[in-house]
């Protein structure tokens, strides 16, 4: 049996057990906001409208544009960009959130389409939104290599110009390094997979997975990608950006 073999039959092993542990973490999120907690959290989180810096991104797209938020939950940025006159849709995995958002969208006659995906597929054609907002859903794609095939999928389905307004809590006020997000609560979880990658743990007392990230890191991860990064702000744990597409 030559090494070749051996090798290919290693790799082969490896993104098969990838792909089962991604669908086991990425059903460990889904959890966390199909939960009836989180569900509330979400209606109250109607109430704020648009943040800042999302009112001085859109400001550039005329009226009648076709935004895309990703990691919509139950809609607050997508009922408020609806209301500006936006055709607007809000994708999340968590389904209990889109079902949530679908009721409060009948109830309150906005149009919105509302759709549940499976990351990082995106079940959405090419070229079909002039911008897209993604807050705080990067860090919850299990695997770099699937985090960039997100991102290609992003890109994919923005038009040539289009703009992505990212945010993303990140390590920079708090730690020092990686090491000490290794603590007990992720020695407790992490037992069970065999393919966790450096950053990767799970939230403070819960099994639910994410990746934890230092600033300087996720900006070298999204410049693997087709999109560049500018215009980034650094906040003490948040991160925002605009990644801007790279023509070719």
């Amino acid at each position: 049996m030559s090494m070749r073999f051996l090798r290919r039959e290693r790799n082969l092993h490896m993104e098969t057990e990838k792909s089962q542990e991604s669908r086991r973490l990425l059903a460990s999120v889904k959890e966390k906001y199909n939960d009836p907690e989180e569900l509330e959290l979400r209606l109250e989180e109607l109430k704020i409208g648009l943040r800042e810096e999302e009112r001085n991104f859109v400001e550039k797209y005329p009226a009648g544009g076709r935004l895309l938020d990703i990691g919509c939950a139950t809609g607050r940025l997508c009922f408020a960009l609806a209301r500006l006159g936006y055709i607007v849709t809000g994708i999340d995995v968590a389904e209990k959130q889109i079902e949530q958002a679908l009721r409060i969208a009948e109830k309150k006659r906005i149009n919105v389409v509302f759709q549940q995906y499976e990351m990082p597929t995106l079940p959405l054609s090419d070229a079909s939104f002039a911008a897209a907002f993604m807050g705080n859903v990067y860090c919850y794609v299990p695997h770099r290599a699937s985090r960039i095939a997100f991102l290609e999928e992003i890109s994919r389905v923005l038009d040539p110009n289009g703009e992505v307004l990212m945010s993303q809590t990140v390590l920079d006020s708090v730690l020092e390094n990686y090491e000490e997000i290794y603590n007990a609560n992720h020695r407790k979880f992490a037992f069970d997979y065999e393919t966790l990658e450096e950053g990767d743990g799970f939230a403070l007392g819960a099994p639910q997975y994410l990746h934890f990230f230092f600033a300087e890191d996720l900006i070298a991860e999204l410049e693997a990608s087709p999109f560049k990064v500018v215009n980034s702000v650094l906040k003490k744990e948040k991160f925002t950006c605009v990644l801007r597409k790279r023509h070719t």
